[in-house]
């Protein structure tokens, strides 16, 4: 979010852009005013298009949102496997009173759940869940914690189930 709105800062429409960013992330402008310690009639001269805005401004606007986007990555996921996998779960869930946000790395060969485990890195995501195999290897190449799914009896047999479908 805070890369795209740094490059929009350079086009027309930035104050429409930032309104609706503020918006998403759920905050008044009132109160992403105060969390950014940015004067709230600067905000909005820059969301009506009034105002031409400092680079200490727009500083204070990025890193408002790059501090956002840190909360809201605190507890995400990553899921790494086959797309049909993917679909059968949800995007959040809540556990001990966290909502967990799941986002989705679809794979279909070893090698893509490596390139997937990097790129969820990459993206800040606090651990990855894979498959079994893969997940002994991406325990070794990225610094978050790898958890590798096991099959349960009633998945197999649901799996074993379709096979005998498809024969």
């Amino acid at each position: 979010m805070w890369l795209e709105l740094l490059k929009s800062s350079l086009e027309a429409g930035f104050g429409q852009k930032l309104e609706q960013l503020i918006a998403g992330l759920g905050l008044s402008i009132k109160d992403f005013a105060k969390e950014g310690n940015i004067p709230e009639s600067t905000l909005y001269k820059i969301i009506s298009g009034k105002k031409d805005f400092r680079i200490s401004t727009l500083k204070a606007i990025v890193e408002t949102v790059k501090r956002r986007e840190e909360l809201e990555h605190k507890f995400t996921i990553a899921v790494i496997t086959t797309r049909e996998a993917l679909d059968s779960i949800g995007r959040s869930l809540e556990i001990a009173g966290r909502d967990i946000r799941i986002k989705e790395y679809p794979a279909t060969t070893i090698e893509e759940e490596m390139i997937r485990g990097v790129t969820a890195e990459k993206e800040g995501v606090k651990g990855i869940i894979c498959g079994p195999i893969a997940a002994t290897t991406l325990e070794k190449i990225v610094d978050i914690p790898v958890v590798g799914l096991q099959f349960e009896e009633k998945l197999l047999m649901d799996a074993i189930n379709k096979l005998m479908k498809k024969l």
